[in-house]
C-alpha cells in the first residue's frame, strides 16, 4: 500500500501533513486527482513543508467559515407541506436535493455529499438531518413534514 503526505484536512483522523497508507486505486483514482493528498516521496514532503503554513492558514479559514455556516443552518427551520396518506406516509418523500433546494434559497450553498439524510423522508412529522460541513464542524437542521388539511 503506498504512503501519501495528506494536503487537506478530511475524515476525523487526517491532518494536514499526516502520512498515511491508503490503498493504491484510493490514492491514484480519489485523493491525488481531487488534490487532497500526493504520494509521499522525497521531493513531495520537501514541498509540503513549504507549502504547510498556507495550507493550515486555508485549513483555518475554511473551519471559520464552516462554523458561520453552521450558526445559520441551526437557526433555520424547514417545513413542507407534501399530500399524504391518513396514516402519514406522504405521497412522494423529501430528499438531499429537496434540503439543499431550501439551504440555497436562504443563501446558504452545501454540497449534496455534505447532507447525512441516510433514507428519503416517507412520513409526516420532525426530523433533524445532520450536516457535515467540515471534518470538525457539523450542524442539523430541523425539518417538520406536514400534510395539508383536506376539506371534505
Amino acid at each position: 500500500m503506498p504512503k501519501v503526505v495528506v494536503l487537506e484536512k478530511f475524515k476525523k483522523n487526517w491532518e494536514i501533513g499526516s502520512l498515511v497508507s491508503v490503498k493504491d486505486g484510493y490514492a491514484r483514482n480519489y485523493l491525488i486527482p481531487n488534490g487532497k493528498a500526493k504520494f509521499a516521496t522525497q521531493e513531495n514532503i520537501r514541498e509540503f513543508k513549504n507549502l504547510e503554513a498556507s495550507l493550515l492558514k486555508k485549513d483555518d479559514e475554511n473551519k471559520f467559515q464552516a462554523n458561520d455556516t453552521a450558526s445559520k443552518i441551526n437557526e433555520l427551520k424547514f417545513t413542507k407541506e407534501i399530500a399524504a396518506k391518513e396514516n402519514g406516509e406522504l405521497y412522494g418523500s423529501v430528499s438531499v436535493s429537496d434540503i439543499v433546494s431550501f439551504l440555497s434559497e436562504n443563501n446558504i450553498n452545501i454540497e449534496k455529499k455534505s447532507v447525512k439524510l441516510g433514507n428519503k423522508i416517507k412520513t409526516t412529522g420532525e426530523y433533524n438531518v445532520n450536516i457535515d460541513l467540515h471534518p470538525e464542524v457539523n450542524c442539523s437542521l430541523n425539518i417538520e413534514i406536514l400534510s395539508p388539511k383536506t376539506s371534505t
